[in-house]
Protein backbone atom coordinates (compact mmCIF):
# COMPACT_ATOMS: atom_id res chain seq x y z
CA UNK A 1 0.00 0.00 0.00
CA UNK A 2 1.57 3.25 -0.94
CA UNK A 3 -0.68 5.84 1.06
CA UNK A 4 -4.23 6.03 3.00
CA UNK A 5 -5.72 9.52 1.82
CA UNK A 6 -8.16 11.94 3.66
CA UNK A 7 -9.18 11.12 7.67
CA UNK A 8 -9.10 7.72 7.38
CA UNK A 9 -7.43 4.64 9.65
CA UNK A 10 -6.80 1.04 8.56
CA UNK A 11 -7.30 -1.02 11.94
CA UNK A 12 -5.73 -4.37 12.85
CA UNK A 13 -8.12 -7.14 13.22
CA UNK A 14 -7.29 -9.53 15.81
CA UNK A 15 -7.26 -13.18 14.96
CA UNK A 16 -10.27 -15.15 15.33
CA UNK A 17 -9.61 -18.46 16.56
CA UNK A 18 -10.85 -20.83 13.35
CA UNK A 19 -13.32 -23.62 13.81
CA UNK A 20 -12.52 -26.85 12.76
CA UNK A 21 -16.40 -27.12 11.67
CA UNK A 22 -17.19 -25.51 8.25
CA UNK A 23 -19.80 -22.41 8.86
CA UNK A 24 -21.77 -20.35 6.49
CA UNK A 25 -20.81 -16.38 5.62
CA UNK A 26 -23.57 -15.42 7.52
CA UNK A 27 -22.44 -17.31 10.20
CA UNK A 28 -18.74 -16.20 10.26
CA UNK A 29 -20.03 -12.45 10.29
CA UNK A 30 -22.28 -12.90 12.86
CA UNK A 31 -19.50 -14.41 14.80
CA UNK A 32 -17.20 -11.37 13.76
CA UNK A 33 -20.00 -9.07 15.16
CA UNK A 34 -19.76 -10.85 18.66
CA UNK A 35 -16.17 -10.33 18.81
CA UNK A 36 -15.99 -6.50 18.22
CA UNK A 37 -17.81 -6.37 21.58
CA UNK A 38 -14.79 -7.22 22.95
CA UNK A 39 -12.15 -5.58 21.28
CA UNK A 40 -10.85 -2.64 23.34
CA UNK A 41 -7.33 -2.15 22.01
CA UNK A 42 -6.99 -2.21 18.34
CA UNK A 43 -3.58 -1.50 16.72
CA UNK A 44 -3.18 0.96 14.23
CA UNK A 45 -1.85 0.23 11.20
CA UNK A 46 -2.06 3.03 9.12
CA UNK A 47 -2.94 6.70 8.72
CA UNK A 48 -4.77 8.57 5.86
CA UNK A 49 -2.71 12.29 5.17
CA UNK A 50 -5.16 14.13 6.78
CA UNK A 51 -5.43 12.21 10.46
CA UNK A 52 -4.23 14.03 13.50
CA UNK A 53 -3.54 12.88 16.78
CA UNK A 54 -2.97 9.19 15.80
CA UNK A 55 -0.22 7.22 14.58
CA UNK A 56 0.70 4.13 13.04
CA UNK A 57 1.26 1.05 16.27
CA UNK A 58 -0.82 3.11 18.16
CA UNK A 59 -3.42 1.21 20.59
CA UNK A 60 -6.95 2.67 19.93
CA UNK A 61 -10.29 1.81 21.11
CA UNK A 62 -12.73 2.54 18.51
CA UNK A 63 -16.48 3.16 18.47
CA UNK A 64 -18.30 -0.09 17.54
CA UNK A 65 -20.69 1.11 15.05
CA UNK A 66 -17.67 1.91 12.77
CA UNK A 67 -16.19 -1.60 13.59
CA UNK A 68 -19.35 -2.66 12.06
CA UNK A 69 -19.79 -0.67 9.19
CA UNK A 70 -16.13 -0.26 8.42
CA UNK A 71 -15.07 -1.47 5.39
CA UNK A 72 -13.18 -4.60 5.88
CA UNK A 73 -10.01 -5.24 3.63
CA UNK A 74 -7.39 -7.82 3.79
CA UNK A 75 -3.55 -6.12 3.33
CA UNK A 76 -0.28 -8.80 3.41
CA UNK A 77 -2.24 -11.24 4.67
CA UNK A 78 -4.20 -9.51 7.13
CA UNK A 79 -7.84 -8.62 7.56
CA UNK A 80 -8.13 -4.65 8.35
CA UNK A 81 -10.94 -2.81 9.09
CA UNK A 82 -11.42 1.43 7.23
CA UNK A 83 -13.03 3.37 9.95
CA UNK A 84 -13.39 7.28 9.63
CA UNK A 85 -10.87 9.17 11.65
CA UNK A 86 -13.33 10.36 14.00
CA UNK A 87 -14.63 6.95 15.56
CA UNK A 88 -11.58 6.65 17.27
CA UNK A 89 -12.66 7.73 20.85
CA UNK A 90 -9.31 6.46 22.96
CA UNK A 91 -5.69 6.30 22.34
CA UNK A 92 -4.15 4.20 24.92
Amino acid sequence: MKNLRGKKVLITVPELKKSNIEISDKDEEMMMREAMKKWNSLEVFAIGDEVEGVKKGDQVYVQSYALETGEKIEIDGHMRILVPENSIAIVW
